[in-house]
């Protein structure tokens, strides 16, 4: 069995063929950008050389160098442009794929995502922009110097290639348990980072309930504990570094005692008492920190890999949740939907979030879970969208097993929490999830008034989990993007919490609406949606009260 490390090594490699195209470009032009280098070295070389021998100043010579080293910058950024884009198509294709399974996953709220999204953006960029063409430029420019250090000079030669195959070595040396460290620091961080924002989202009602010293010495504990984490991975980069430096510095130290000695005529060899020549020995000199320049980078960006497999090892099951059944039995149509003796507990928990539930759910309607907070209503809501598996009981689609059913429940549901999910994109695309879609399409009346108030329209660019739209706003999106890609069964959690009168009562009327043709689940303590709901199931610590 492949291990986590192989599978997640071995999905970042694959996802390096989505940019091949850059990454040729980008290779070339590194190449390119090695060979002026070089041929600024020689130029360099000779210019010094028949200046410091012969006392001939050459202002031509240098010319050419000058030209040569403006070469080597110039197709330099060309390949770091071609670089950066790879890492931008590769991360791209990763968000898209991810977004949609955010959307429908309902085991963390709309914030939580986010952050989730933002992390692994932010880890696997670096990886694919800088790690992979840096190790791609290390193999490419050591062997073109080593291909020309050899053939000037064999023991300059056999010193860089000494170096190129000690210096990965201790990489991976101190690289091991580096990726455990950054796992947990990414873990940290989301966890973290979510308890803050909650924080701060209530800060007005902690002051009001004289709870900020408590909070604060809570929140300073978990600072302090993320604080150490980071510190951490600093140190592991910090101590590749400098072992890199030591290293390059003992290299270059060696050649250039070589070189020196073989100046004065007293190495042993060809040269022997008869002196070196200064302009191979200057250019070879010249060449030898060079070599260590596209190493220097690797190195430095070695952490970026450990980063890059920790997201990953994350990713995975994500990506490949839910696999193992064929498309085609998804898209079998919904006929019956029945809980019998459903009992839920989340792991490590002893206390039973449900108890006994006992449903029928009709093909077309407005179910109502009611019940006080902590009753198990969300809960509900999630292992009737396929996102918790049954534990104990049965969870039936079409009168099949739980493994079935939650599979066809997580394709053929669609899910809004109180606290809906945006894309980062235009206000068009988190509508019609599709970039050509627009205005001419037909969408819902109501969100011509979010339209008013936006200056770009369509194009609005959305971003933050859409701080640009208010929480009523939001609602209204993902309600209308709910009605535009309709599904079997539609699940609304809180649909109309903290949100104005006005706004409250559309998303009332289109949820109506939509119960005319499918099957429609809203947990909610609004009364107002008691004179409207087909079917009203109540929930009180988790035990079915009634069933009407």
């Amino acid at each position: 069995m492949i291990s986590n490390q192989e599978n997640a090594s071995r999905w970042l490699g694959k996802k390096i063929a989505e940019a091949k195209g850059a990454y040729i470009s980008a290779s070339l032009f590194t190449v390119l950008s090695a060979g002026c280098f070089v041929v600024f070295c020689w130029y360099l070389s000779e210019f010094a050389a028949l200046w410091l021998n012969d006392g001939q100043l050459r202002p031509n010579t240098l010319l050419l160098a000058l030209v040569f080293l403006t070469g080597r910058y110039i197709f330099a950024h060309f390949a770091s442009l071609f670089n950066y884009k790879a890492g931008n198509i590769i991360v791209s294709r990763v968000r898209k794929k991810l977004y949609p399974i955010l959307l429908n996953n309902n085991q963390s709220d709309s914030v939580s995502s986010t952050l989730f999204v933002t992390r692994i953006s932010e880890d696997l960029k670096p990886f694919y922009a800088f790690f992979i063409p840096y190790a791609m430029a290390s193999l490419l420019v050591s062997g073109m110097l080593l291909a020309v250090s050899f053939w000037m000079e064999k023991w300059v030669g056999i010193v860089l290639l000494v170096s190129l195959v000690v210096i990965p070595l201790q990489m991976i040396v101190i690289g091991v348990g580096a990726e455990a460290l950054h796992k947990k620091h990414i873990n940290l961080f989301l966890k973290y980072s979510a308890v803050f924002y909650n924080r701060l989202q209530t800060i007005a009602e902690i002051v009001n309930l004289d709870n900020f010293k408590p909070q604060y010495r809570f929140l300073s504990g978990k600072s302090k504990e993320l604080n150490k984490a980071t510190t951490n991975v600093m140190r592991v980069a910090i101590l590749s570094s400098a072992v890199l430096e030591f290293f390059v510095t003992i290299c270059i130290a060696i050649i250039a005692i070589y070189l020196g000695m073989s100046l004065l005529g007293i190495m042993t060899g060809p040269n022997y008492g008869k002196g070196y020549d200064f302009r191979t020995a200057l250019f070879l000199l010249t060449i030898s920190p060079y070599f260590f320049f596209y190493l220097r980078k690797f190195v430095s960006a070695y952490h970026d890999r450990n980063k890059a497999l920790a997201s990953a090892k994350l990713l995975i099951p994500l990506l490949n949740e839910d696999t193992d059944m064929p498309p085609a039995d998804v898209k079998e149509e919904f006929g019956s939907f029945e809980i019998n003796d459903l009992n839920f507990a989340y792991p490590d928990s002893p206390v039973k979030v449900l108890h006994n539930i006992h449903l029928k759910l009709p093909a077309k309607g407005l179910v109502l879970v009611k019940g006080i907070s902590g009753s198990g209503k969300s809960t509900l809501l999630k292992i009737c969208a396929g996102s918790l598996p049954a534990q104990d009981g049965t969870v039936s689609v079409n009168g099949k097993d739980n493994a079935w059913s939650k599979q066809w429940l997580k394709v053929n549901s669609s899910y809004m929490n109180q606290f809906p999910f945006i894309f980062d994109g235009t206000l068009q695309y988190n509508v019609f999830l599709d970039k050509e879609a627009g205005g001419n399409n037909r969408y819902p009346e109501f969100l011509d008034k979010i339209l008013a108030k936006k200056e770009d329209g369509w194009q609005t660019a959305l971003s933050h989990n859409g701080k640009q739209l208010s929480g009523g706003e939001k609602q209204l999106v993902t309600l209308a993007r709910m009605m535009l890609h309709p599904k079997p069964i539609a699940i609304l959690d809180e649909p109309t919490a903290n949100l104005d009168a006005d706004t409250a009562e559309v998303i009332l009327s289109q949820i109506v609406k939509l119960s005319e043709n499918q099957l429609l689940i809203v947990a909610s303590h609004e009364k107002m949606f008691d004179a409207v709901a087909d079917t009203i199931v109540n929930l009180n610590w988790g035990e079915q009260m009634n069933y009407e």
